[in-house]
Order: structure tokens, then C-alpha cells, then sequence
């Protein structure tokens, strides 16, 4: 019986670490309906808004690259991350 526990414990462990996450993709704004498949070391969705003209580019991320985006961000560049599939519409 533990064996069996072990064994589909891991299958769900795989079967989730196989699955890629899901973002919206529109690299120069616009009405965004593209999304991409992230690589493997892109764990977050992001939308980065360019102040003051009003643009912005939704992509995949890497948890560091949001964190870098944020902390720069000031008055010039608003960045917001998530993590859940098409979580950046």
C-alpha cells in the first residue's frame, strides 16, 4: 500500500512539472489575444505598463526578471506578475 501511495504521489509531482504555464503574448501592446507556452524557467505572467504614454507588452517572466521589473519600475514603468495560466488579460 505505501508503494502505491509513492507511486502516485510522484506520478502527480511529474505530471504537474510537465505542464507549462499559459500567458497572454503582445509584445507592443494593443488588443491581446496571442498567448504563449513559458519555458521551462518562466514561472510568471507579466504585464509591464510604460508611463507616461500609456503602452505596454504582456509576456512570460521569470519570477527574478518581475521582482527586477517592480523594484525599477518607479514613475516610468508599472510591472504586475502572476502566476496562474492567462492570469496577465
Amino acid at each position: 500500500m505505501r508503494n502505491l501511495i509513492v507511486c502516485v504521489l510522484t506520478l502527480a509531482l511529474m505530471a504537474q512539472a510537465v505542464v507549462s504555464l499559459e500567458c497572454y503574448h503582445c509584445p507592443n501592446g494593443g488588443r491581446c489575444f496571442t498567448t504563449q507556452k513559458c519555458r521551462d524557467d518562466q514561472d510568471q505572467c507579466i504585464t509591464m505598463f510604460f508611463l507616461p504614454t500609456a503602452k505596454y507588452a504582456k509576456r512570460c517572466s521569470s519570477t527574478y526578471e518581475c521582482e527586477v521589473m517592480k523594484a525599477m519600475g518607479g514613475s516610468a514603468l508599472k510591472a504586475i506578475c502572476c502566476n496562474t495560466d492567462r492570469c496577465n488579460r
